[in-house]
């Protein structure tokens, strides 16, 4: 076989996978909407202080910010999925999840989106850096999750400091298909990530 011939066959197969994954082959052409579901299982942890933690809203690299999935094909192309999207815009389901996810730990007295009346001891901020389908190789697609984030210990009358920051990233192979696959991928790379920022925030704070 040609190498021109084998360029194609390869486009060609990637584009029936493709089109299995975006649910274009489907007899029914709406659109499929997906929830994120990662959640803790272990017990909380029994500590007793008084952290207070405003969780902020994470921002998202512009690419990524749209509810449709994105995958990535090549090294620099990408491409957005109409017919399969997160039912919310993926930075407000991420950092619902976040806040959820550290309430339930049992490390801090109060996590919220905001401390109220009361002055929160800790902000964590967060920037979601990649969020796709990866399948540039289309025999094994993998989920693409990457997470930066600051803590900041805030202080009465002066400016809130980072006291620690770092860049989360996980990937998750699934098999090819079905969007159901993805979802699921994407959630158990959300919950490795989390479950190294609850690790790592322990370590700092106690």
């Amino acid at each position: 076989m040609s190498k021109k011939m084998m360029q194609l066959f390869i486009k060609v197969s990637f584009i029936t996978v493709l089109l299995a994954v975006s649910g274009c082959n489907q007899k029914s052409y709406e659109k499929q909407q997906y929830l994120l579901d990662a959640h803790r299982t272990s017990a909380a942890a029994d500590t007793k202080n008084t952290n207070i933690i405003e969780v902020r809203r994470f921002i998202i690299d512009p690419a990524f910010s749209s509810k449709q999935f994105t995958y990535r094909l090549s090294e620099y192309e990408y491409k957005s999925d109409f017919y399969n999207e997160f039912f919310t815009p993926p930075a407000i389901m991420i950092t619902e999840k976040t806040r959820n996810w550290l309430s339930e730990s049992g490390l801090f007295q109060r996590v919220s989106e905001s401390a109220g009346f009361m002055t929160p001891s800790h902000i964590i901020e967060g920037n979601i850096i990649a969020l796709y389908g990866d399948f540039r190789d289309i025999s094994s697609p993998k989920a693409i999750m990457e997470i930066r984030v600051c803590l900041l210990e805030t202080k009465s009358g002066t400016k809130s400091n980072i006291i620690f920051s770092k860049t989360y990233k996980s990937s998750a192979a699934f098999e090819p298909g079905d969007s159901d696959y993805l979802i699921a991928a994407f959630d158990r790379c959300l919950s490795e990530i989390l479950t190294n920022i609850e690790k790592d925030l322990k370590n700092k704070l106690f």
